[in-house]
């Protein structure tokens, strides 16, 4: 295995297993017939398997077309704003997207492997503060948004950031890979990525996926 898919599967399991952990101590808090403790139990088995795709897909993203299936994009984000929320309590995660949006043909744990490289990114390059994900259908297709208030993004930074290991702070935790990463998988679906960033205002991560990704086009 390359450094490159290494690297890969290190950034993309840090999430899953932060997860598992933190609900794994919230049940040994719990007592036994604690209504919570099925809840807790679901969100550990959910983090397993995604941690199984994770291993499973690392040293194949450009297979993504091969595990292709439906996905609610809706479910996708609210399950993840939840877990996130979870892992960052001083953050808020606000989700604008409605719940009529249709499924999509595209492989769910790729992107949500997009969506948690993007979050982290928020996270980790901002003071706790509200993360704004957000979905909408527009003429071109379907646009999904990260928005945070951090730090910003230096414009001499704005050319490279998609590079492998590209890293403007090298005092914040990380491997450099999420956007390099994301990006793969986003043209992978045929769509693209785009970034806005303006220092000490904040950062806008956008992802355009195409009209034919939809199951059931509006």
């Amino acid at each position: 295995m390359t450094q490159l898919r290494l690297a890969s599967l290190s950034h993309d399991m840090k999430t899953p297993l932060n997860a598992i952990a933190l609900y794994n101590d919230r049940l040994r808090t719990m007592k036994p017939d604690d209504p919570e403790r099925h809840a807790c139990h679901a969100v550990i088995a959910d983090q397993i398997d995604r941690l199984v795709q994770i291993a499973r897909n690392v040293l194949d993203i450009h297979a993504v077309s091969e595990r292709y299936g439906e996905v609610d994009i809706v479910a996708l984000l609210r399950d993840t704003a939840s877990i996130y929320q979870q892992l960052h309590p001083g953050y808020t995660f606000r989700l604008h997207a409605k719940t009529e949006l249709p499924s999509i043909w595209g492989d769910g744990p790729a992107l949500g492997r997009v969506l948690t490289n993007l979050l982290d990114n928020a996270v980790n390059y901002s003071q706790p503060t509200q993360i704004v994900i957000a979905a909408e259908l527009q003429s071109s297709g379907l646009q999904l948004r990260v928005r945070d208030r951090g730090h910003g993004i230096p414009s001499e930074y704005l050319p490279h950031i998609f590079k492998p290991h590209f890293r403007g702070n090298s005092t914040v935790p990380g491997n450099g890979m999420g956007l390099s990463i994301a990006q793969e998988i986003v043209h992978a679906h045929g769509g693209r990525i785009e970034v806005a960033s303006t220092v000490g205002v904040g950062t806008v991560i956008r992802i355009i996926l195409p009209q034919n990704i939809f199951l059931d086009p509006k």
